[in-house]
């Protein structure tokens, strides 16, 4: 096919497509009303003769599955408690800056419920004060407030210096998750556009393979800093250890003997959190031996400045990913910590016995709650920033961003192969949303034989049935 023939059959597209949702109508009504068709819908060729009209079937809105374990031991999708109409939407704390009455009444993501019951706490140990010393019980004020004053500059020190570091820890992940993102995208819009003049089923395979192993990549990170900060009480279990609960009767889950190897070569103990931390390692090796099988798929050796840049792609979501694991594997020094806390609580909850002996009881309650409020809302502040994953009000909603990537990566392989691949990647992604979590996933994969045997993989899931059978003989 000539040159202007395939611009001119990218445009052939199928005005019905559930990628769409609720816009299919709009834009197919718009573009059947222009004098020429937009360039950001188009199939490939080979897609564009093979797409069918008739009605699909309706795909779930986003892969938002929860999954339990049931006595039987099968996966089973709960459903959420409050499920949102029209699909799962991205967790966003949103606010108004120039709004006082919102940012300073507004209780969602405030910290000030969390730190009422400190100051309950203390205005009662203040009335406790105040009537003991009224009834001649027992006098317990300071009859001097120097050294408070000197402990309040260490405090205000501390907590300073504390939200500071928690600050930069914070924006610190944030940077690392966007690098995630970004590289994925970038992986899944380079490789599509430096091969989109090969239209073969060969291709057009190797290309979802990419953009699905790049999409398995990022879920599983996401799912392994979300494990991190849900479930710290399982950190340190053996991970080698076959789980009849979980894994089933140790014959009929024909574990592979890669899976009791990998015990062998370890040089210690392997715990959850070290093994849940290896799978984004485990799977860009994956991704980088797909990449490296685009000659055997598109029947010639890219450029080496192309397939480089794929690879680096995948280089600087691992650069991103290792820095996950610094400030996971390295959290706030706990003596310093310690420090602050001890500090904080005994500076604050002793203010009390100073005011006591110069003010009267209603400027004291009133000073105590505000130092209060102030000192202990800064340190739960700081508790936020520093594990910025979960689900807390203010948690970064790593999955609920990803399930964008996955949507940009799915409208490169639309734009390139046509809407039939684009499902197709779409429903390899829900089908492995519905096994449970990708750590899950991968621990699965691990105890077959395809993550092990890369050639036998290839030949399995590409060479049989497939149209390039010359090169799956030279391979």
């Amino acid at each position: 096919m000539e040159f202007g023939e395939r611009q001119k059959s990218r445009h052939c597209r199928d005005e019905s497509d559930p990628l769409l949702g609720l816009y299919s109508e709009t834009i197919a009504a718009s573009l059947r009303g222009s004098e020429g068709p937009s360039s950001m819908y188009y199939t490939s060729p080979v897609s564009s003769q093979s797409v069918d009209s008739s009605p699909r079937p309706d795909y779930p809105a986003s892969p938002d599955f929860h999954f339990a374990t049931n006595r039987n031991g099968d996966k089973t999708p709960l459903k959420k408690k409050k499920k949102k109409k029209g699909g799962y939407r991205v967790h966003r704390v949103s606010y108004t800056a120039q709004n006082h009455v919102q940012v300073l009444f507004r209780a969602y993501a405030s910290a000030f419920p969390q730190v009422l019951p400190f100051v309950c706490a203390n205005v009662s140990w203040t009335l406790l004060i105040y009537y003991l010393k009224w009834f001649n019980e027992a006098d317990l004020t300071f009859h001097s407030s120097v050294g408070h004053s000197f402990m309040g500059l260490l405090v205000s020190f501390l907590i300073v210096t504390r939200s500071r570091i928690s600050y930069d820890r914070f924006m610190e992940f944030r940077r690392h998750l966007a690098e995630c993102y970004r590289s994925s995208r970038e992986l899944a819009q380079y490789t599509t556009v430096y091969t989109f003049h090969t239209q073969t089923q060969d291709a057009a395979w190797w290309r979802q393979e990419v953009c699905f192993r790049a999409i398995l990549l990022l879920r599983v990170t996401m799912d392994a800093l979300l494990w991190s900060s849900t479930e710290r009480e399982k950190w340190e279990d053996e991970y080698h250890r076959f789980d009849t609960d979980r894994d089933g009767d140790r014959e009929d889950a024909r574990v592979s003997m890669h899976f009791y190897r990998m015990k062998q070569l370890s040089h210690g103990r392997r715990s959850y959190i070290d093994e849940n931390f290896r799978s984004p390692i485990t799977f860009a090796h994956l991704l980088r031996q797909v990449i490296m099988e685009h000659s055997m798929c598109l029947g010639y050796k890219m450029a080496v400045n192309e397939y480089r840049d794929l690879l680096k792609f995948v280089e600087d979501f691992l650069r991103a990913f290792h820095g996950f694991r610094v400030l996971v594997f390295t959290p706030y020094p706990f003596p310093l910590l310690q420090m602050t806390r001890a500090f904080l609580f005994l500076w604050v909850y002793t203010l009390p016995l100073v005011l006591l002996k110069d003010y009267r009881l209603g400027s004291s309650i009133l000073i105590v709650i505000l130092i209060s409020f102030g000192f202990v809302g800064i340190e739960y502040v700081s508790m936020s920033l520093d594990d910025p994953f979960g689900d807390d009000t203010n948690d970064v909603d790593e999955h609920g961003m990803a399930l964008l990537v996955f949507e940009d990566i799915y409208l490169a392989i639309y734009r390139t192969d046509g809407p039939d691949a684009a499902i197709a990647l779409r429903d390899r992604v829900l089908d492995r949303y519905r096994q449970g979590r990708e750590l899950d996933c991968y621990r699965n994969d691990l105890k077959g034989y395809d993550v092990w045997e890369a050639q036998a993989r290839f030949e399995r899931e590409h060479c049989d049935g497939g149209s390039n059978g010359a090169q799956c003989e030279a391979a």
